[in-house]
């Protein structure tokens, strides 16, 4: 039997949600605000479950990351990308 990708799989159920932000002293306000989230979303969350990518984003909180903000750089970056996209296509 071949292994089917379903991203709304959920990875960590609602109970294991909230252990993890019980365990590090977060509010459901303080969780929401880490994810760019609504303190709503974060209850549904402890309720649901979550699939894999809002996990890793816990992990990535648990690790202490910040959240990406792009820097001017990034940003010229993907101008860049874009520019050079564009002339190639007008080559062709």
């Amino acid at each position: 039997m071949a292994l089917s990708r379903n991203s709304s799989k959920k990875f960590l159920k609602g109970e294991e949600v909230k252990a993890f932000r019980i365990s590090r002293n977060l509010t459901q306000a303080d969780l929401a605000q880490w994810l760019g989230l609504t303190t709503q979303a974060v209850g549904k969350y402890e309720i649901r479950g979550v699939t894999k990518a809002t996990a890793l984003a816990l992990a990535a909180i648990d690790r202490g990351l910040q959240p990406f903000k792009p820097t001017k750089a990034d940003l010229h970056a993907v101008e860049s990308q874009e520019r050079m996209k564009t002339l190639r296509n007008k080559e062709s």
